[in-house]
């Protein structure tokens, strides 16, 4: 339709000018002294017209012939970029095929013919991580020491990728020093906390991590199960550092009430207390926990520490088993700490007959060996051997059962 639309319009120009040149009878004079020469002034204006499009032909062409060494150097100049970019493409396209070794071959070349400073960055970065793979460190460095003469927006994209190529090689100080770096430039970059968070905790500075992880809670940086996971991660690393029992209980009352009784912090801190020879208070917190929820590792760790009770804990745990036993008759491990708790007293025949009900619901190393050694001090060696035997047996049992 366009094009119709053109050829009607020229056709009636053509009629336009054809009628104009019949109707117009006027004539030009041009004098160039000692001539003088007369035209019609419809060849005046095709002369005129002519002119003006012979001398704009003749301009044009001395533009381009001028501007023809800078078109070529712009044309090489581009094509040279071009091949930067297709090096620079390929590259990214060998680290994602585990080409390692072509990837940073390819990165680097890119870098011979780009002028952009963010290309730049990433080509160097990218070689930089092909290089890390390659466990080639040293060039790894060299990409980053490059990095130096680039401008400061590119820098955080550097020095967290300093910080976590460090972090895998397991340098903790120079990971830090890279996050640090970055975080001066982002105060509040999630992947920067994350990663000084881990450092930190690795680094054994759980007053520092703490911190740390209510941050990154708060922004949304990590879900509250992961808070939890660090914040108890944290806990023990400052369980481990205790020298006394007045550290230990000034932490303990300061730690969250809901966090006290998981098994995670709760039996560390029962041993630490063992540890420092606050047996009663450890198997307080076993009973407290096990008044709560029923559970057989807490079970387990009330039998390991009950033979170092003091008789008023002895006497008071008797009653709290007792009181178990009703709820709890087929618990084996139930069974078997009374039975010992009745050893501790003296009481032969009610520990006997709880060492051989905890046999009677699930046969254990530790009742026959418990029986063992009772039936030696009441000087019966029939019954004592027929127990040693019986626990070799269970061990072999339960050897060859794992293999």
């Amino acid at each position: 339709m366009k094009f119709v639309l053109w050829l009607v319009g020229l056709f009636a120009l053509a009629v336009g000018l054809s009628l104009f040149a019949q109707v117009n009878t006027g004539y030009a004079i041009l004098v160039l002294p000692p001539y003088r020469v007369e035209l019609s002034l419809n060849m005046a204006v095709v002369i005129l017209i002519l002119a003006i499009v012979v001398a704009y032909g003749v301009l044009r062409g001395l533009a381009v012939a001028f501007r023809l060494p800078e078109e070529v150097k712009r044309f090489q100049r581009q094509k040279k970029l071009t091949a930067a970019r297709h090096a620079l493409r390929d590259a990214s396209l060998a680290y994602l095929e585990g080409r390692y070794q072509k990837a940073e071959r390819e990165a680097v070349k890119s870098l011979d013919d780009e002028e952009s400073a963010e290309s730049r960055a990433l080509a160097l970065l990218l070689a930089a991580q092909a290089a890390h793979r390659t466990k080639d460190y040293a060039r790894r460095d060299s990409h980053f020491a490059a990095l130096d003469q680039l401008p400061s927006s590119v820098q955080l994209a550097r020095h967290m990728q300093e910080a976590e190529l460090y972090f895998d090689e397991k340098r903790l100080n120079s990971a830090l020093q890279a996050v640090t770096a970055a975080r001066e430039i982002s105060p509040s970059l999630t992947a920067a906390l994350k990663l000084e968070m881990k450092i930190r905790l690795l680094q054994n500075a759980p007053d520092l991590a703490l911190p740390l992880i209510e941050k990154l809670q708060k922004s949304e940086g990590i879900t509250q199960e992961q808070a939890q996971r660090y914040r108890r991660a944290a806990w023990l690393l400052q369980l481990e550092g205790f020298l006394d029992l007045a550290e230990l209980q000034q932490w303990w009352q300061k730690l969250p009430t809901t966090e006290r009784m998981h098994h995670e912090i709760l039996l560390p801190v029962v041993r630490r207390y063992a540890q420092f020879e606050e047996v009663d208070t450890a198997a307080e917190l076993l009973v407290a926990a096990l008044d709560q929820q029923w559970s057989t590792e807490l079970l387990e760790e009330l039998v390991e520490v009950a033979a170092e009770l003091s008789e008023t804990s002895r006497l008071s745990l008797v009653k709290r088993a007792e009181a178990w036993l009703e709820e709890h008759r087929r618990d084996y491990r139930l069974l078997l700490l009374l039975g010992w708790l009745a050893l501790a007293q003296q009481l032969w025949g009610k520990a006997q007959s709880y060492f051989e009900a905890s046999l009677s619901v699930e046969p254990s190393l530790a009742a026959h060996a418990a029986l063992a050694q009772m039936f030696e001090s009441l000087d019966r060696p029939d019954d004592a051997e027929r127990h040693y035997q019986a626990s070799v047996e269970l061990a072999l049992a339960m050897g060859n059962a794992t293999h």
